[in-house]
């Protein structure tokens, strides 16, 4: 089974060489997979380093596509790729040795008694030498108030079928890509492979998470960074609801509904039932404790607390923004 990973990026001087030297060494047999990066116009030394590995491993191949976004970036890759079937992972990711053979085994098992999926993915988790912060994140991801019921970050024992995943870590069906009409690249850069991902699975496409599969991540390494990406997924999510009015699940109603009840708390002077949602940050700290203790890392609690406020604040407010913001459709 022939395979064309596809990296999308822009400005990644300081991950895409890591990124590429974990594909290269992959246990896969090189002649039956090439690499392809996207390129969305890089003004730092990405490009250039790209071209130096291209001297040295006949299958990377470099695609500059200048039209802003990471959807027009995937479908630049899809559109370039010589094989039947695509993995994506992000330019800040590194892959362990097996990891495409680990995604093409499980495809061709899961094809012998399920011939609709069309897609297998995995997990992501924090590099082995993150700091605080970055691991804090990655044992809040292990949860569903942390991942807000994504496999995205998830260690499950077990494979499961699921309605979509995460485009960091994913083999899919080129064919079925194309089918559907790509990526849509008015989103830019929000919300791309939630929207393919429900297109494909309206059309009776099936998707099957795979926790062995994994990628190391170097996410966003800051809490004001983890703020901006928590805004920009809220906000990504709320453009999906407006196109797809029928996306709606008490799931997504859930932030709508958490900053409701903090927003309550103003009202506190008025009367002691206003405070109630204010047990929200004791129950919150005792979550983390029990997520930090699970984890064997009791001394990252209050860095694991800190990730949840900003997911659950960050998340919302985008969100909120953006089903009342005309402009964002």
């Amino acid at each position: 089974m022939n395979v064309s990973v596809i990296i999308t990026c822009f400005n990644e001087e300081k991950n895409i060489k890591e990124c590429l030297s974990t594909l290269v060494l992959q246990t896969y047999p090189d002649d039956k997979y090439e690499i392809i990066v996207s390129d969305g116009g890089s003004i730092d030394r990405t490009q250039n380093i790209v071209n130096e590995l291209k001297q040295a491993f006949h299958n990377i191949k470099l695609v500059v596509e200048t039209k802003k976004g990471t959807a027009a970036g995937r479908n630049a890759g899809v559109k370039a790729a010589k094989h039947d079937y695509i993995a994506f992972i992000d330019a800040d990711c590194e892959a362990p040795q097996n990891w495409l053979e680990t995604l093409v085994g499980q495809y061709q098992d899961i094809q012998l008694t399920d011939k609709k999926v069309i897609a297998v993915g995995g997990t992501n988790i924090p590099p082995e030498n993150a700091n605080g912060f970055l691991q804090a994140i990655g044992i809040a991801l292990d949860s569903y108030l942390g991942s807000f019921g994504s496999v995205q970050g998830r260690q499950f024992k077990k494979p499961m079928h699921v309605s979509s995943l995460s485009n960091l870590n994913v083999l899919y069906d080129k064919q079925k890509i194309i089918e559907v009409g790509y990526y849509d690249e008015s989103l830019v850069s929000e919300a791309e492979d939630a929207d393919i991902n429900y297109r494909l699975f309206t059309a009776g496409n099936r998707f099957l998470f795979i926790p062995y599969s994994f990628v190391w991540h170097k996410m966003r390494p800051t809490p004001k960074t983890w703020l901006k990406n928590m805004f920009r997924y809220g906000k990504g999510r709320a453009r999906l609801l407006k196109r797809y009015p029928q996306m709606w699940a008490v799931s997504f109603a859930l932030p709508l509904l958490f900053i409701a009840a903090i927003s309550t708390l103003f009202f506190t002077p008025f009367s002691n039932f206003f405070s109630l949602p204010a047990i929200y940050f004791p129950a919150l700290l005792c979550f983390s404790l029990y997520m930090c203790i699970k984890k064997r890392h009791p001394e990252l609690v209050l860095h694991v607390m800190l990730v949840y406020l900003i997911q659950h604040f960050g998340y919302a407010a985008g969100e909120v923004y953006g089903l009342l913001h005309t402009k964002v459709k």
